[in-house]
């Protein structure tokens, strides 16, 4: 028998009929239970199957402390809820103390005529899922009630000649499409937001759906008059204004400073601290003085006290034990090795395995991008030494790379040359697409700085499209496209064009705009339109006579991208070879 819901349901006082039909069985029951003895206290007896009950419908209620059940009642004492009500909705004490709060607010600001426990609990229900003329039709609301005017009331200083009123139906409309409809209108009076700017704060910062207007009023009071945030910043950051007015004003009354600074001035640089605990915040700052960590060191990352105090704690423990935090300890940047555990272990991790050493704090916590670029200098390096004829490059690094170098002359090759190789590489290594090559190159030691630079321009893939269209005869292609070619094509038949004679004439078209080599000099066809073999031949030679392995390592993304392998057909130019490749037949089908 579900005993709760029964007592529940009756309309006689609760003690009396309780006292009819429950038998004592504190002693066996209430032993380790809070829950229990205030149950016990409030009706004077227990029911004989309670403890099943709980077990089985709410069995986080058994393991709740006594100071839990006070927070509870304290919050429920707010809208006139009694110890009685509560204890026959065991739920509502498994519910989060700051979202009870808010809920009942809300429910309190959208003048419900009572608020119950089971309000509180089926509070998303009420608010998303039932019409307001469903709600008036139960009573929970009066029927002369218009859910938007009482809302715009909470807002005093909003001009009433400012309002913008949208005359919902209370047919078709629910109380959070109101509530969200007059809060955008308010904040784009009281901050200039846009309406974009308003759907990313409901979609990136998911309390501010559920924060009652009284909060998000004394939130902005607070970042603006105490704190000293400009509009833009709050704009910016629109956590501020969904956070939690009670927790603010908590970390400003009870931490005074952190890393040195005032609490105010932490705050204005690093807001995302608003969304932390402040016993959290108080918490971190004991662990860094236990851990030494100076003052400069904690100004340099205050993002630290925007982590839970678990996790700094475990990650310092484990870094203390780690060498190079241990040379590290004293640079005033250390912190952000904490903040950053999981990619700087993942890259220790990895010097390691090549049997290195890292003590550059720079190395181990920086950004992807540019720990990237020391691989890339670390490719550039062994290349250069290779090309000097350092015979011990291969042995003392621990960089692979193909059997193929072995037929390369390698102290002929170009700062180009070489650095292509690299690009390539890379690109094999870590199975990078076309357009994922690397772009930024920094040596130091190159003669053409502008590689790079025009490495980045190439749009392989736009003429690779434009001249497969042409060849499928798309008489628009020219005209949609602004790519300009030679008028020398309107001699050639390019419906017979096969894959490998239009990479040579992709390759060439970027050689020629580009000035790679000025090696590439078009041969005109002579004779009109062919459709003989003798024009593949000539295109053949032509290819052969034009690509440099520059630009065909850029080209390697587009035709892997089409699983297709160009390996032997790049390196038949290195070696010197005209022999037809075997490899990589149909490159670009």
């Amino acid at each position: 028998m579900n005993l709760v819901r029964v007592i529940q349901s009756l309309k006689v006082p609760v003690h009396i009929c309780i006292a009819t039909i429950l038998i004592n069985h504190n002693r066996q029951y209430c032993r380790g239970v809070p829950f229990l003895s205030l149950y016990s206290t409030v009706f004077g007896a227990l029911p004989d199957n309670i403890s099943s009950h709980l077990q089985r419908k709410h069995p986080k209620i058994i393991s709740l402390s006594e100071e839990s059940l006070k927070c509870t009642l304290q919050v429920l004492s707010k809208f006139a809820i009694s110890a009685e009500d509560a204890c026959l909705e065991p739920h509502i004490f498994c519910m989060n103390p700051i979202s009870m709060d808010n809920y009942g607010e809300i429910l309190k600001e959208c003048d419900f005529t009572s608020i119950l426990p089971t309000h509180i609990i089926r509070y998303h229900t009420f608010v998303k899922s039932r019409t307001i003329t469903q709600l008036k039709n139960k009573g929970l609301l009066r029927d002369n009630v218009n859910m938007e005017e009482k809302l715009h009331e909470h807002f005093h200083e909003w001009p009433k000649e400012c309002h913008q009123y949208k005359n919902f139906q209370d047919t078709n409309t629910n109380i959070l499409t109101v509530r969200m409809s007059v809060l955008e209108r308010y904040l784009q009076w009281k901050l200039c937001i846009t309406s974009d700017e308003f759907r990313n704060y409901c979609k990136n910062y998911l309390p501010l759906k559920h924060r009652p207007m009284c909060d998000i009023k004394e939130a902005l009071n607070i970042a603006e008059n105490d704190i000293k945030f400009s509009k833009e910043t709050i704009r910016s950051n629109g956590f501020i204004i969904s956070s939690d007015p009670v927790n603010t004003k908590l970390i400003l009354d009870n931490v005074d400073s952190l890393g040195g600074m005032d609490i105010r001035d932490v705050i204005r640089a690093e807001p995302a601290i608003l969304k932390n605990n402040y016993q959290a915040v108080l918490e971190i700052k004991n662990l860094l003085t236990q851990y030494n960590i100076s003052d400069d060191a904690q100004q340099h990352c205050l993002r630290v006290y925007c982590m839970r105090p678990k996790t700094v704690r475990e990650r310092l423990e484990q870094l203390s034990n780690v060498k190079e935090y241990q040379i590290l300890s004293t640079n005033p940047r250390v912190l952000y090795m904490v903040v950053h555990e999981r990619k700087m272990m993942n890259r220790l991790n990895k010097i390691r395995a090549a049997q290195k050493q890292c003590y550059s704090l720079n190395n181990l916590v920086s950004s992807t991008k540019l720990f990237n670029t020391l691989e890339l200098e670390r490719y550039v390096n062994f290349f250069l030494k290779i090309r000097k004829g350092d015979t011990s490059a291969k042995e003392n690094s621990n960089i692979e790379v193909d059997s193929t170098y072995n037929n390369i002359n390698c102290r002929i090759l170009t700062d180009r040359e070489i650095l292509s190789l690299v690009l390539y590489e890379i690109e094999k290594k870590y199975h990078f697409s076309g357009d994922g090559i690397w772009t930024r190159f920094d040596g130091g030691k190159s003669d053409t700085p502008s590689v790079s630079k025009k490495l980045k321009q190439l749009e392989l893939e736009r003429y690779v499209n434009f001249f497969l269209k042409i060849r499928k005869g798309d008489t628009s292609a020219k005209e949609n496209s602004n790519i300009e070619v030679d008028s020398t094509y309107n001699n050639i038949n390019c419906r017979i064009l096969t894959d490998r004679e239009i990479l040579s004439l992709v390759l060439y078209e970027i050689e020629k705009k580009y000035h790679f080599s000025g090696d590439g000099i078009w041969t005109r066809f002579d004779g009109g339109k062919s459709d003989t073999p003798s024009v593949s031949k000539k295109l053949k030679q032509l290819a052969y006579h034009v690509i440099e392995i520059s630009v065909l390592t850029i080209g390697l993304g587009l035709i892997r991208r089409s699983h297709h392998d160009a390996d032997g057909y790049a390196w038949s130019f290195y070696s010197g070879s005209n022999k037809k490749i075997g490899r990589g037949t149909g490159l670009l089908k």
